[in-house]
């Protein structure tokens, strides 16, 4: 399938009336500010607009607002007459209720357009735009948006310097390019308020979450010739210092600006004998390919998967596949 132009996106959606934009569990900064701007943007536009996500907004994101969101289908109306997802490519990272529905919706021959900028699309029906060079799913809203005779609000704007902020941490990711810094400058003109984004994303919480991170930190696991870091996270570490998986997001990413790591791995604990983990470089290898090894995928410098098994085990496979790719790199 190729790329719809942003003006064939456009025709489509303004003939519309009532649109739901669904993106991925456990919702980040992209997720949540690019369905969110683009939902209030439609309303703006006179089209109403809901958003479904399985999860709540995480706390550090709380900021943004969206007038009809939903974290159950039983709620959604039923004379949606356009579903937009935004932020992945794989109707698995909807949840199993929203996967089921948009698979029945599909089986309707319902409208549906995907916006992303992961690698690996699955969802080959309707229209889409995946730019996997976008350093945002926001950064594709943004060019969308640009589309229509409709000026974005502060709001908005807001919503969608989120996802370039969040997505390149702050800029430092390798991920970033011209567009990451030309539309921040445009949406700043715009009135975002990005003194609010950097006082919420930014904030630690409380002394609670430094414990649990002290905890999460002592599990390190560097293995020097591979240059790379593994932490991992028990659910007994947020029972005993009375903290949610929100309290240690960011730990990946948080290894990589040390010496010598060009990898930072951090599994978190869903259940016995379940884990996620997620992966962060910076063009050291890709992990989006090293993910798919896994079941995983993502971005080359951003990606993830589950692991059912012991946690022991999925450490001495992380370390003996690192092994592999770290020899290809030499």
């Amino acid at each position: 399938m190729n790329n719809s132009s942003f003006a064939e996106l456009k025709s489509i959606i303004e003939s519309k009336k009532k649109v739901l934009v669904v993106s991925h569990y456990n919702p980040d900064g992209d997720a949540i500010g690019s369905s969110f701007a683009f939902a209030n943007f439609l309303n703006l536009f006179g089209i109403e607009a809901h958003v479904y996500n399985l999860d709540k907004v995480p706390n550090y994101l709380d900021f943004l607002k969206t007038l009809n969101f939903h974290n159950s289908i039983k709620t959604i109306p039923n004379d949606i007459d356009l579903y937009v997802i935004v932020d992945f490519n794989d109707l698995e990272r909807s949840g199993n209720e929203m996967m089921n529905y948009l698979e029945r919706k599909i089986k309707e021959k319902k409208p549906l357009i995907l916006i992303d900028h992961h690698e690996n699309n699955k969802v080959n029906y309707g229209h889409r735009f995946i730019d996997t060079s976008a350093s945002s799913t926001g950064v594709l809203i943004y060019k969308l948006l640009a589309e229509f005779d409709q000026e974005i609000n502060s709001e908005i704007s807001t919503a969608l310097l989120t996802t370039i902020i969040t997505d390149t941490s702050s800029y430092k990711n390798s991920n970033v390019n011209t567009d990451s810094f030309y539309i921040s400058a445009e949406l700043i003109k715009s009135k975002a308020d990005i003194g609010l984004i950097n006082r919420n994303i930014y904030k630690l919480g409380n002394i609670n979450a430094l414990q649990l991170r002290n905890k999460i930190h002592g599990t390190l696991h560097f293995i020097e010739e591979h240059k790379l870091a593994i932490c991992y996270s028990l659910n007994d570490f947020y029972n005993q210092t009375r903290t949610t998986k929100e309290d240690s997001e960011g730990i990946a990413n948080g290894l990589i600006f040390y010496n010598n790591v060009e990898v930072g791995v951090f599994i978190r604990e869903i259940k016995e004998n379940s884990w996620k983990v997620s992966m962060r470089t910076n063009n050291y290898i890709n992990l989006s390919k090293f993910a798919q090894v896994f079941g995983g995928g993502g971005h080359k410098n951003a990606s993830g998967f589950t692991y059912t098994g012991k946690l022991e085990n999925l450490i001495e496979k992380l370390i003996e596949n690192m092994k592999n790719e770290s020899d290809n790199c030499s």
